[in-house]
């Protein structure tokens, strides 16, 4: 089968062998998958994503520098049930799994040198972490399961009580899910802060009730944000990004952490302690978020019309890769094997 394979940020389209589905596995073929961050770190920074995901673990499980097929964002096609099945799926039926295989040990889909993720034709998925797609919805929706069940998972975990202000900080893919989801509750008043005026239009198009440019005006003055409890979804994952947030933020502000800093940070706690700030990281989601991500897609209830801006074969991935060092003009990619 055709695939793109990285290895240490060098992406190249070769011929692989199409996997063979395991016990209580299913292959599937890929119809759409999504180009992540975590994708782009893992090709930029490759050396510091494998230390990293060697040294503490987590969703994010690169451990080696071997070629992999990336991709984990994904709607696929069945193709066969494997041995062990309990044969839940029909041959063409459309699916979404969360991006891990219960192997032992658990190989993460999309960042193992055993298995292949989505930007290949072929995959295989464990059925048990498998979901059927509602009828009626495009692979191109349901591919975006994933990163909006980050931006669902995100928004459960900031306990919203219903009178609080919100500021997103950084409006890439995972920001916007984060406002898509805060929308769908009826959350807000909803601000968004972007350097990007693409990225600015993107979030105003998912539900942001402002957007701000930081370098023309500083997000925490913002009207919308005064008087009000605040919380701040920060999307960015940059180092000095908290120790920015930390001196920009009003007293008793509630930080949600939902972007990835792979690099070694640095922050003065004194500055958080003196204003009584609260730090939350959050990763990933369970398996009743991701179901109720695609069942929202589905229903309307996660408005996604406007969240792929292109669509892409194998062949353009690499090339890709390269464009999406200026974020201008993307929200989601999808490559479509």
């Amino acid at each position: 089968m055709r695939a793109v394979l990285m290895e240490r940020g060098r992406l190249w389209v070769d011929e692989i062998d199409t996997p063979t589905p395991g016990r209580g596995e299913i292959l599937v073929r890929t119809r759409a998958c999504g180009i992540c961050g975590s994708d782009l770190h893992a090709a930029q920074h490759t050396d510091s994503f494998v230390a990293t995901s060697r040294e503490a673990g987590g969703a994010f499980k690169l451990t080696t520098f071997n070629p992999v097929v990336l991709g984990h964002e994904f709607c696929a096609e069945v193709v066969e049930s494997g041995p062990g099945t309990q044969q839940r799926f029909t041959t063409g039926q459309l699916v979404c799994s969360i991006p891990m295989l219960s192997r032992q040990p658990a190989l993460a889909v999309g960042y193992s040198d055993q298995i292949p993720g989505g930007f290949g034709e072929y995959m295989v998925l464990s059925e048990a972490l498998t979901t059927a797609v509602p009828a009626g919805t495009p692979a191109q929706a349901a591919a975006l399961t994933e990163p909006l069940a980050v931006g669902h998972h995100a928004v459960n975990k900031a306990a919203l009580q219903g009178h609080e202000a919100i500021l997103v900080v950084g409006c890439g893919p995972v920001g916007l899910a984060v406002i898509t989801a805060l929308k769908a509750r009826g959350a807000g008043p909803i601000v968004a802060a972007d350097y990007s005026t693409g990225r600015r239009l993107f979030a105003a198009g998912q539900g942001a009730d402002a957007v701000v440019d930081p370098a023309q005006e500083n997000p925490f003055a913002h009207p919308e944000l005064k008087h009000r409890d605040l919380v701040v979804f920060e999307c960015v994952g940059v180092p000095g990004m908290l120790d920015s947030l930390f001196m920009q933020a009003p007293a008793h502000t509630r930080i949600v952490v939902v972007g990835v800093c792979l690099q070694t940070d640095r922050l003065r706690p004194l500055i958080a302690i003196n204003k009584e700030l609260s730090l939350q990281f959050v990763l990933g989601y369970s398996m009743q978020e991701f179901q109720e991500s695609l069942q929202q897609i589905a229903d309307g209830g996660f408005d996604v019309a406007q969240l792929v801006s292109h669509r892409i074969g194998l062949d353009e991935v690499p090339a890709m890769f390269d464009a999406l060092q200026n974020p201008e003009q993307f929200a989601k990619v999808l490559v479509e094997p």
